[in-house]
């Protein structure tokens, strides 16, 4: 008997699928919301929240899916919120001393580090991870120039890459060094963005060779190519976000690639649309194929991990979610349903459970 219970046991633990998860950032509401997404129909359920002592803006995880880590923006704090993987619901923060309001925060790929960029106070930051926790205040603060807006390192987590949007216009191109907990200007330091671009938040192609800016006063969206070795990115194809004969003022926010490298997806505020791209395989270069309606100023997205079969925009100026069916094949988007939701969604985050 003991050895058939031991059989289910194991044919019932290779059988189990975790949740899929949505955490939106309600910054209005001082929390975070989390909605269990229906893999079938895309339905979203609200499963809970989380309250936080400020407004909560971008969110990342760790690679075991444990730790959602949190920038408390207004409160200049991170945030790091264990998670029950089976329910998909979160713990009640541990904080860091006040230090920097993070526009984005990043997880390297060792895990033990936090990078973050702040927007209003012009810098890069390191936190360090211990245990999964982010762990007092920042160790290394560099000053990059104002409206620092995102920070990613490289496949390798040898380099980071910081845009800003606005007077700067420019990607500052960092050395990041793991062991020794360090974060450092590369030569030259920084990519030029092109006139009245306004770099903003970016994504790497799976290949690592290529690297999508979106531009956040330009409404366009920039292909560079990604020299590895250097950790040095050079611009070379730069295509508008909205139609033609769009005149009206808005700006970019957001920038997602789907697994496969196939599409691009950048959010449109003011025209209020995602505009959707194809990628060529051979060169990387970018051919518009549409812009799809979305909720009033979508400044965040995400396409849902889990397949990618859907994707979520906040509609920051409605308080409300989106939901859309994506073709795998043709890139295109499907509205499905919105759901209201807090004040203020100022991230969207989807994490598939394992």
């Amino acid at each position: 008997m003991k050895t058939i219970a031991a059989l289910l046991s194991l044919v019932t633990c290779a059988s189990w699928a975790g949740p899929t998860m949505l955490y939106v950032s309600e910054s209005g509401e001082k929390r975070i919301a989390i909605y269990s997404l229906d893999e079938n129909s895309g339905d979203l359920t609200r499963a809970g929240e989380a309250q936080l002592p400020g407004a909560p803006g971008s969110l990342t995880i760790s690679s075991d899916q444990a730790h959602l880590y949190a920038a408390v923006r207004s409160a200049k704090q991170f945030a790091t919120l264990s998670v029950n993987v089976k329910t998909g619901l979160l713990s009640d923060p541990v904080l860091t001393p006040p230090g920097i309001n993070a526009a984005y925060v990043h997880v390297d790929k060792t895990g033990r580090w936090l990078l973050s960029a702040s927007y209003s106070e012009g810098v890069a930051a390191l936190s360090r991870i211990k245990d999964g926790v982010i762990e007092g205040a920042p160790t290394v603060i560099l000053n990059t120039g104002m409206k620092a807006h995102s920070i990613q390192t490289d496949a390798a987590n040898r380099f980071a890459f910081v845009p800003h949007v606005g007077e700067l216009n420019k990607v500052d191109q960092l050395r990041f060094d793991a062991g020794a907990g360090t974060l450092t200007l590369n030569t030259p330091p920084h990519l030029p963005g092109g006139e009245g671009e306004g770099p903003r938040h970016f994504q790497f192609h799976p290949n690592g060779r290529w690297v999508y800016f979106v531009n956040e006063q330009g409404k366009s969206v920039s292909l560079c190519d990604y020299d590895a070795e250097k950790g040095t990115l050079k611009e070379r194809q730069t295509v508008t976000t909205v139609p033609d004969d769009w005149k009206t003022k808005g700006s970019c926010a957001d920038i997602h690639g789907s697994a496969d490298g196939r599409f691009i997806y950048a959010s449109n505020r003011g025209h209020d649309s995602l505009a959707v791209f194809s990628v060529n395989a051979l060169t990387g270069e970018l051919t518009p194929l549409e812009q799809t309606p979305t909720e009033k100023t979508p400044r965040s997205f995400c396409l849902v991990p889990g397949g990618e079969n859907f994707v979520v925009s906040a509609g920051e100026g409605s308080n409300r979610l989106i939901v859309y069916r994506r073709d795998a094949r043709t890139g295109a988007l499907t509205p499905l349903k919105t759901y209201d939701c807090g004040k203020g969604p100022a991230w969207v985050f989807g994490v598939k459970f394992q």
